[in-house]
């Protein structure tokens, strides 16, 4: 009202100067001074007629529903058509805005009722009742929600109604609600609540520094959709357990799709079943724990053991690791153990079908244990090679490398190490040694032998005296059927050759090849021995005798030979040694008898 009076007065001072200095002298002049008075005649007693008419402000349309809500001790509030009207002192406290009142006026009711409920708020003011209760949570200015008692009245014959609400906890469970904001804000964990409807509730502040968005915007959304489809079935089953009271807590490792990340996250959720107050609803309230670190480094661990025994069972051989008993008890075997021995790991773990020791040849079992046992005495590995028995009955040659294991205090824990069939390369070495003394394809002696032998012969024989002949068998057309049928034929010849000689083997005589021929020695005089060559003389040692021995040879190399449906004759030159006493060891006299032979081409 000084605000009008004041700009009244200074109109009329305006209007006095504007005509006085036009120089207008009219009876109205002498009114203007008296304008301001009339304005606060005017004002003082039409503003009492005024507010006598005209209640004040909306919660006076009901004198009961405002006093009550003026008065009250407990929170309320008038709303008028869905919007705040008037709030009293206690709610602003409960709602921590005492001082923020003003704000409140006209703004829409759902404006502090938390999203999960606007929807119960919404019921309960188009209910046709004059009064109602329900629960409705309403959300404080610290985003802390707030679970209330509401009872709604309604006024006669208008639009305002009264909101009653029970008051919050008592100051010690503030508090604790205070310690419990301020966990929830530094939780290193998502911390979340769930309604009936597995909604969002509640998020605390990780949320938002975890996927980047706030944590308003995630209030009412279902829950479900934050992970992907595949894992949404086993969550959902675990979530309706909680809630049918079925199980008290529930640990699941599930993908987050809201992640800052371009792809989903994986997290351990724990939940457990929460109350609401009295005429509330069963919620459900837990964590979200980042294991994405874990996981994936769980994830190229099981890569690398996959690869490991990949690896492993593509070796050719069984890597295995054991105990130090007779049994050689297995803890582990390698799938390669189904090649080598075959008998699948499951068998021979623990000696489930068979221990290892059943598979070692028993010849060999003394070996192995005695040489295994003064390596790991020295605390040094071993490698052997030996026989084992494998399922099917056949004997296979095995070679092993392998430690003892100790800890880090010296106590011995077991055995580990690989074992390889190596029947092939034994069979070689086996083939390379027969070899040297046997010719693969004749059947004859190698070379390397019948010359030992020779010397053998040759020096016993000027001891003892026993008598001996060194034969040479060249055959010249090997080179007129190496240039007719070419070389491998000529090759063929003399093998076929030489197995017609192999009658001559026995413990003393023996043939071996020599150049384009053949070297034979006879030792051994008795008509046993020299059987092949048909009635011989009283004494075969005898010069007539050598002489039937020479005439039996050519003529057992001297019948045809048909390969390959080619008929074959050979023209066969023999020569024989003087005597020892004109050479001075074997390997001459097989030179001498060489060229005897030559010289008799």
């Amino acid at each position: 009202m000084t605000l009008y009076l004041f700009a009244t007065l200074l109109v009329s001072v305006l209007a006095v100067i504007v005509c006085g200095d036009a120089g207008r002298q009219t009876p109205l002049l002498a009114l203007v001074p008296l304008i301001p008075g009339l304005a606060w005649t005017a004002l003082r007693f039409g503003g009492r007629r005024l507010a006598a008419a005209r209640p004040d402000g909306p919660a006076l349309a009901d004198p009961t529903l405002s006093q009550f809500a003026q008065h009250s001790g407990q929170p309320a509030v008038l709303a008028e058509n869905g919007r705040i009207a008037h709030v009293n002192r206690a709610l602003l406290k409960a709602l921590g805005l005492e001082e923020r009142g003003d704000e409140l006026i006209g703004m829409p009711l759902d404006n502090i009722v938390h999203p999960k409920h606007q929807g119960r708020l919404a019921e309960l003011l188009a209910a046709d009742t004059p009064a109602c209760d329900g629960v409705i949570t309403l959300l404080r200015a610290d985003g802390v929600s707030w679970p209330a008692q509401v009872s709604l009245f309604r006024a006669d014959r208008s639009p305002m109604a009264l909101l009653h609400f029970s008051l919050p906890e008592d100051d010690g469970s503030a508090a604790d609600h205070q310690w419990g904001n301020r966990f929830a804000h530094g939780a290193a964990e998502i911390l979340f609540t769930l309604d009936a409807q597995l909604h969002v509730a509640y998020l605390n502040s990780r949320w938002e520094r975890t996927t980047g968005r706030p944590a308003a915007d995630g209030l009412g959304t279902p829950f479900l959709q934050l992970f992907p489809v595949e894992d949404r079935a086993a969550l959902t089953k675990g979530l309706r357990q909680l809630q049918a009271g079925e199980r008290d807590g529930l640990t699941l490792e599930v993908r987050l799709l809201a992640a800052r990340t371009s792809g989903p996250r994986w997290v351990e959720l724990r939940a457990w079943p929460v109350e609401l107050p009295p005429g509330g609803e069963a919620g459900i309230a837990g964590m979200l724990l980042d294991i994405d670190q874990r996981r994936r480094g769980e994830e190229a661990l099981r890569a690398q053991r996959r690869s490991l025994h990949t690896m492993l069972d593509n070796l050719p051989g069984m890597i295995y690791r054991g105990q130090n008993d007779k049994e050689w008890t297995m803890e582990f075997v390698s799938e390669g153990c189904f090649e080598l021995a075959g008998y699948t790991p499951l068998e021979l773990v623990d000696n489930r079908s068979a221990s290892f020791a059943d598979l070692i040849h028993p010849e060999d079992r003394d070996f192995v244990w005695n040489y295994v046992q003064m390596r790991l005495a020295r605390r040094e590995r071993y490698e052997l090679s030996y026989r084992i028995v494998d399922r099917d009955g056949q004997t296979r040659w095995v070679w092993e490398q392998g430690r003892g294991i100790h800890s880090s205090r010296g106590e011995f824990l077991g055995l580990e190490g690989f074992i390889t069939d190596v029947s092939s390369s034994r069979e070689a070495q086996e083939e390379a040694r027969r070899r040297l003394f046997f010719d693969n394809a004749t059947g004859l002696l190698g070379f390397s032998l019948f010359l030992d032998r020779l010397q053998h012969v040759f020096v016993h024989s000027a001891i003892a005296g026993y008598p001996f002949m060194v034969v040479h068998l060249a055959i010249p057309s090997l080179e007129r059927i190496a240039a007719e049928h070419g070389a491998a034929m000529a090759e063929r010849v003399l093998v076929e050759s030489g197995k017609r000689l192999r009658v001559l083997h026995s413990d003393c005589n023996c043939v071996t090849r020599h150049g384009s021929g053949f070297a034979v020695l006879i030792a051994d005089f008795r008509p046993a021995a020299l059987a092949w060559a048909g009635a011989l003389p009283d004494e075969p040692a005898s010069p007539p005798g050598r002489a039937r021995l020479t005439a039996a040879l050519v003529e057992l190399l001297g019948h045809p030979l048909r390969i390959d449906g080619h008929a074959i004759s050979l023209d066969i030159a023999v020569g024989e040694a003087s005597g020892q006493a004109a050479c001075a060891d074997a390997q001459a006299l097989l030179i001498e008898a060489a060229r005897s032979a030559q010289a008799a081409v």
